[in-house]
């Protein structure tokens, strides 16, 4: 040992001495007292090699374990020991080393050093047996230093990387350790190690081993919790095999065969302890802790590794945990939260300190108003941001894996059961909890997912039950008057989420067969397009970029004056409430609406033309000809949401005036997509219609004509009309006249004279849109 080893050894020795005394003593006077001693030394004598300094301190950290590991009687706790500061000097020879040879270069010779000598296993294991107590602590710490000065590209090290998942799993072994604040901080590192360099994390994949009549050391799957998602990945003898196999970089092929075993051979399922240790620190109570768990958790579920991303899936707690946060955070709202006020909550992007319920800070800047159930609806909305932030960075085995967790925990269980439920009080809070659902997630997996639940018709497919979207479209026509507004709010919501899902389910299956469409009749009628038209389309068609899309006929009509004139005089000059014409108003609102709707909808493939498809003449497709609406005697199926669509249309005159606003803003919304059936459909009044068929215009001309008559034989119905309009539109002009409340005929044709001119606007709008293409 040298002279400065010696004389720092024996400083050490004294002011430890000291320090136990009671009585006071100034930190920093020992502190410059050992910088002049140490500076002094090393005149006398220049200090050693880092790499002899770093084995020193070694050798005498593992002499001290030794002898707590062996000693009868208490363990000695580790405030009594020179260990932690033999770990300090070791990581700033580390440290210095490091900085000297460069970063992402060769090992140092201290790190060849704990490579050779095995430093770092034997540092994890005396933290795994935390003797002496409290060395598992500065072992974090200390590995914590390490990695932050070593380049990932070393971490593939055998050397390197099995003590870090020795230490990762010491992090399995218990919650609220506590340690888990150094845990939190290596497990941190670790994954933007990981981050870095994602075949890290296959490394800390423990695969599944096969051993004769023994199982492996790890717990089998079965002995875990069930949960939704272990459903099927319990080991199960088939007929085929199955063959996974791990990427080489994760120092081992383990090949995983699903067959008929042989007896006494027996299966344990991979395990990945770095996603059970973050599970752990999800549920500390320091939210700080938790927080940059899930913050972890998101990281490792966005790294793209097959073999990662599997395991995560089918042999993790992670899909179960984001179901189960979301059932328990849901079933803590209050039964008496008003469900009025839960559309306007908004939760601001959450920091990593705030995400969960052990959270107790408000959002800055939000509206402070406070309600019963506002704290708890915060709490699940933030789960639900937090799950679909996971979704939406995963891959499609973990996203799929993780949307089906929630379908058949969450979306099947208490939602189910409280949208279903007899009590109106539960079914309106659900109603507005499930709108607001819809809205908040982002992730197109996890919208699929819920926007598919709504609108399956398990009827159809099992022939069993009553599905959601029975239960859904039946609320919107049974009173109470309240949940009727709540039901159809919930399917606007779902028709205006980015993703042709519930507009595909719901009346895109129905429209797109043009079954409404008599072409017989048509081929005895002049057609829309002009010839004209037709010879100035071709050679439009000649000069148009290759990039630029075709016009679109159905879309753009070359009689779209004759359409916007038959919705303009839908409601008859006499019956009009106001002499003004407005519908230029309608036009600006329209245009930007539709060009937002065309940017989401510009992956769907929609055909750009409204056109009959042809009917297969083979045998074979019998099936798939049976299987659409209107198969049954070719007649045309409007489908249970366009025909309550239509039967609301109809009754415009018998409804509460906020239930007609809420049907017509359906109708705007559905009209605003760019697809042609839907579109003609909606919006042509000049189509000639299979006999029997309903469109809006056919509706709302038919209630025109049925109230026309009553109307008009009262002598003061245009002052009716006009102080109808006044008081539902809240124009400036005042009137000294009071009208029948109970009427509703009046309130009827002032929607319908203003919902024509939006449908004739959004028709116009479409034709404008697409031929400024060219």
């Amino acid at each position: 040992m040298s002279c400065t080893e010696i004389f720092g050894f024996v400083l050490s020795e004294t002011l430890c001495h000291v320090s136990r005394r009671p009585a006071k003593h100034n930190p920093a006077m020992f502190s410059h007292l050992s910088d002049a001693l140490q500076a002094a030394a090393d005149v006398v004598a220049p200090p050693c090699p880092r790499v002899e300094d770093l084995r020193y301190h070694w050798t005498q950290l593992s002499i001290v374990c030794q002898r707590c590991r062996h000693a009868e009687g208490p363990k000695p706790a580790i405030e009594e020991t020179h260990v932690p500061r033999h770990l300090h000097q070791m990581l700033k020879a580390l440290v210095a080393e490091e900085r000297e040879e460069g970063f992402g270069g060769p090992l140092s010779p201290c790190m060849e050093y704990l490579v050779q000598e095995k430093v770092l296993a034997m540092l994890a294991s005396h933290a795994q047996a935390d003797c002496p107590l409290g060395i598992r602590q500065h072992a974090y710490i200390f590995l914590v230093g390490v990695l932050n000065h070593l380049h990932h590209s070393h971490l593939h090290h055998t050397p390197i990387h099995k003590p870090l998942q020795a230490m990762v799993q010491a992090s399995c072994e218990m919650r609220a350790s506590p340690y888990e604040a150094e845990e939190m901080e290596f497990l941190t590192t670790l994954c933007e190690k990981i981050r870095q360099d994602n075949s890290i994390i296959l490394l800390y994949i423990q695969p599944s081993a096969m051993t004769s009549g023994q199982l492996s050391s790890n717990p089998p799957e079965d002995s875990l919790p069930s949960t939704p998602t272990h459903e099927g990945a319990t080991t199960t003898t088939t007929s085929s095999t199955t063959t996974t196999t791990v990427p080489a970089s994760a120092n081992s092929t383990t090949t995983t065969t699903t067959t008929s075993m042989e007896a006494g051979v027996h299966k344990s399922q991979p395990k990945f302890p770095l996603i059970d240790a973050l599970l752990n620190l999800c549920h500390s109570a320091d939210s700080s802790i938790s927080g940059a768990a899930h913050e972890c958790m998101v990281s490792l579920a966005s790294v793209r590794e097959v073999w990662s991303s599997t395991t995560i899936a089918r042999h993790t707690l992670l899909p179960h945990y984001l179901a189960t946060r979301l059932i328990t955070s849901s079933d803590a709202i209050p039964e008496d939260t008003e469900p009025a006020l839960i559309e306007d909550v908004s939760v601001q992007n959450p920091t990593k300190n705030e995400v969960g319920e052990n959270s107790d800070s408000e959002e800055e800047g939000e509206d402070m108003s406070d309600f019963p159930g506002r704290k708890e609806l915060v709490i699940f909305l933030r789960w639900l941001d937090f799950c679909d932030k996971v979704v939406g960075v995963s891959d499609g085995s973990l996203g799929s894996s993780i949307c089906t967790a929630v379908q058949e925990a969450f979306l099947d269980g208490p939602l189910r059961s409280s949208l279903t439920s007899l009590d109106e009080d539960t079914r309106s809070l659900y109603l507005a909890l499930m709108a607001k659902i819809v809205t908040s997630v982002s992730s197109p997996m996890l919208v699929n997912a819920i926007i598919g639940w709504l609108t399956e018709d398990t009827e159809e497919l099992e022939g069993t039950g009553r599905s959601i979207r029975h239960h859904l479209l039946e609320q919107c026509r049974a009173p109470p008057h309240h949940l009727q507004i709540q039901a159809l709010r919930l399917l606007q919501v779902m028709l205006e989420k980015p993703g042709s899902l519930a507009v595909q389910s719901l009346v895109l299956n129905y429209v797109s067969t043009r079954g409404y469409h008599d072409s017989s009749a048509a081929e005895h009628q002049q057609s829309s397009w002009s010839d004209e038209e037709d010879e100035r389309y071709k050679h439009r068609e000649g000069e148009r970029s290759p990039d630029s899309l075709p016009i679109s006929r159905t879309l753009a009509p070359a009689n779209i004056n004759k359409i916007v004139k038959r919705f303009l005089t839908l409601v008859p000059e006499e019956l009009r409430s106001t002499t003004k014409d407005d519908f230029e108003s309608y036009m600006a609102d329209a245009q930007k609406q539709y060009r937002d709707v065309c940017r989401s909808c510009a992956s769907f493939g929609w055909p750009r033309e409204a056109v009959t498809p042809e009917c297969p003449s083979d045998s074979s497709s019998t099936t798939s000809r049976e299987s659409r609406p209107e198969a049954e005697n070719n007649t045309y199926c409007e489908g249970p949401f366009l025909g309550m669509l239509m039967d609301f249309l109809d009754h415009l005159p018998d409804q509460d005036y906020d239930i007609n606003l809420q049907i017509t803003s359906l109708v705007a919304t559905l009209a605003l997509l760019p697809h042609p059936h839907l579109h003609e459909y909606l919006l042509n009044p000049t189509l000639t219609l299979v006999s029997g068929v309903r469109t809006p215009f056919s509706v709302l001309a038919s209630v025109v004509t049925r109230i026309h008559q009553p109307i008009v034989e009262r002598e003061d119905y245009v002052d009716h009309l006009k102080v109808t309009r006044y008081q539902l539109l809240g124009s400036m002009e005042e009137f000294d006249f009071e009208r029948d409340m109970d009427d509703r005929k009046f309130e009827a044709l002032i929607v319908i004279e203003e919902f024509s001119k939006e449908l004739a606007s959004i028709a116009y709008a479409k034709y404008s849109i697409e031929c400024s293409r060219w």
